[in-house]
């Protein structure tokens, strides 16, 4: 159906064809997404280990896990779009596909960041680059917000004959230390619980949670301490990627 002959139903009638076709999309393409999903963790683990024997850093300092956007929150997002129509997924949610980068300590926050910019296997929109470390949201929230297009190879499907083409996909990123992760997590929950929208309620408790995040900020700065505690040990012990050969970001 054309977009202007949904846009010509009433509301009710466009919520009924795009959940519809929401879910058609889901069960057509998870196999799919699924795969580009797996395919995003392997890049960003790649470029964590780089950077974790580059600098000489325990490996599980920096840690990736990726997720794909679930049915509900993707018809979430269609209501809050007045039931656009779509061609594909992305174009509601473009972060349908998303990955969270989680640092031990501050400084990795920013150089994993430089290493995901400077690597050809992420196309970062730069216009999308969002840093709430440097500029916290009023909650007090931190992390660093990017889209990038990664690419993929596609099964094209004729009469006589399949052919794989190369194919991007966006996804979205996010950077944060353990500790802004937590709180993440945390105000979250004061912001949706049970699909509903506290929000107002909020804030009235949103200053309390910035002057808390404001105290954990400096715990992730007293940490840099301990980053610098194992790189020196880690040099000592001769456990830097000397002869080690590395595919370069």
């Amino acid at each position: 159906m054309s977009n202007k002959a949904i846009q010509n139903k009433t509301v009710e009638e466009r919520k009924k064809i795009l959940t519809e076709k929401a879910i058609r999309f889901f069960d057509t393409h998870a196999v799919e997404i699924d795969s580009i999903r797996q395919l995003l963790d392997i890049k960003l683990n790649q470029i964590a280990l780089a950077y974790t024997l580059k600098n000489n850093i325990p490996r599980e300092s920096v840690r990736v896990t990726t997720r794909i956007k679930s049915l509900n929150s993707f018809i979430k997002k269609l209501e809050k779009s007045e039931w656009q129509n779509f061609n594909f997924l992305t174009e509601i949610a473009n972060d349908l596909i998303g990955a969270r980068v989680v640092c031990w300590f501050l400084n990795d926050c920013y150089g994993v960041f430089d290493y995901i910019k400077s690597s050809k296997q992420f196309k970062v929109h730069n216009h999308s680059i969002k840093d709430y470390i440097k500029n916290p949201k009023a909650s007090g929230y931190r992390s660093i917000h990017l889209l990038s297009d990664i690419s993929y190879d596609r099964l094209n499907s004729g009469r006589n004959n399949q052919l794989l083409s190369s194919n991007d996909i966006i996804c979205e990123i996010q950077i944060r230390t353990k500790i802004q992760d937590v709180f993440g997590d945390l105000t979250h929950e004061f912001h949706y619980k049970d699909g509903q929208d506290f929000s107002k309620a909020f804030k009235k408790i949103e200053e309390i949670l910035a002057n808390q995040a404001n105290r954990l900020a400096l715990e992730d700065n007293s940490f840099m301490i301990l980053r610098d505690i194992f790189m020196e040990a880690n040099k000592n012990n001769g456990s830097g990627n000397e002869g080690i050969t590395l595919v370069k970001p």
